[in-house]
C-alpha cells in the first residue's frame, strides 16, 4: 500500500485561473506551493469528492488512503494541531491499525508522542 502520494502526479491546483500541475511545497512557506503561490488545501481540495450520506448507520468506513490525505491537511508543515482538528483525527486514527497511523504520522514529520502532545518539540 502506497501511503504517500507524489505531489507531481497527483495533487493539482484545484483553483479554475490555475495551471500548476503539482503541488511542490515552498523553500520558506511549506505549505503554500513554489510553482503557483496558492496553498496546500487549494491543490488537495480536487482528491476529495463530496459524496451522499449512507443509511448504514453513525459509524462510516474510512480507508487509510483518505485518512492519510485529511491527516496531510491538516499536519503537513504544520507544529501544532488545534484542539477540535486534533478531535477529528483522533477519531479517524482510532479505526486504523497502530502500524497505519504510525506510518501516516511519520510521513508527515510527526512521532507518536509530537501527536499525542499535540504539538512538536523543536
Amino acid at each position: 500500500m502506497r501511503m504517500t502520494p507524489n505531489a507531481q502526479e497527483s495533487i493539482r491546483c484545484s483553483l479554475s485561473s490555475c495551471s500548476c500541475a503539482g503541488f511542490k511545497p515552498g523553500k520558506v512557506q511549506l505549505r503554500s506551493c513554489d510553482r503557483c503561490g496558492h496553498g496546500w488545501v487549494e491543490h488537495a481540495l480536487k482528491k476529495f469528492q463530496v459524496h451522499p450520506p449512507s443509511g448504514s448507520g453513525p459509524v462510516e468506513v474510512a480507508l487509510p488512503g483518505l485518512v492519510f490525505d485529511l491527516s496531510s491537511l491538516v499536519l503537513f508543515g504544520a507544529q501544532a494541531i488545534p484542539v477540535q482538528l486534533k478531535i477529528l483525527l483522533d477519531r479517524l486514527f482510532s479505526i486504523l491499525t497502530p502500524e497505519q497511523v504510525g506510518q501516516i504520522l511519520n510521513s508527515l514529520g510527526w512521532s507518536l508522542g509530537d501527536y499525542v502532545r499535540g504539538y512538536m518539540l523543536h
